[in-house]
């Protein structure tokens, strides 16, 4: 015959205590996640394009100072057509570099009545912009989502040097403080 070996058992006291302290951990571990966390991994909003993502955008034919462009796309603060977003402050310069190739960027400045419209980039892949030329606007009262939006005296011009053809993909990437932003668009043109 084997011996019998008795188990210590725990009163049903210490039990539930036990119980009870595991379960306030749990809660306390809970509450931290829910609360805490969001607080400390605060990059709520990191930088991205938020728009154009593959938008439909209508070219046009127009001239800004003595160049004119012919299906071209214009990017400026009456439009809102590139709007980017994030709360970080990371630096003064961002660049925006079209990815497509045949197309090209012109940056064009307002100088002023004295000297009108300055091209400050003409037909470059990549362009270096300040993040002055934004002004960020939050997205609702409790300002934790900024938007980006063009200033007005500045103007972005997407043209190919070539032909376009209808619905044409121009893809395109911002870069912010190490931080890097796609966005497209299609290009429609006009009825002839």
């Amino acid at each position: 015959m084997h011996p019998v070996v008795k188990r210590p058992r725990i009163s049903y006291e210490s039990s539930f205590r036990a119980k009870v302290i595991v379960a306030a951990i749990a809660f306390g571990v809970l509450i931290f996640m829910i609360v805490y966390y969001p607080l400390l991994a605060h990059d709520v909003n990191p930088f991205d394009v938020a728009a154009p993502k593959g938008r439909i955008v209508m070219a046009g034919n127009f001239t800004i100072g003595d160049v004119s462009y012919t299906n071209a796309i214009v990017m400026d603060s009456r439009n809102n057509i590139l709007v980017l977003k994030g709360n970080d402050d990371a630096g003064e310069a961002l660049a925006m570099k079209v990815t497509t190739p045949g197309w090209c960027i012109d940056f064009w400045a307002w100088g002023g009545s004295s000297a009108g419209w300055q091209l400050k980039y003409n037909c470059s892949r990549e362009v270096e912009l300040s993040q002055y030329i934004f002004r960020r606007v939050p997205a609702h009262e409790a300002n934790e989502i900024l938007y980006w939006y063009l200033e007005q005296g500045y103007i972005i011009v997407l043209h190919k040097e070539g032909a376009v053809q209808n619905y044409e993909t121009v893809n395109f990437t911002v870069v912010y403080g190490g931080s890097t932003g796609e966005g497209s668009l299609k290009v429609a043109l006009g009825k002839s």
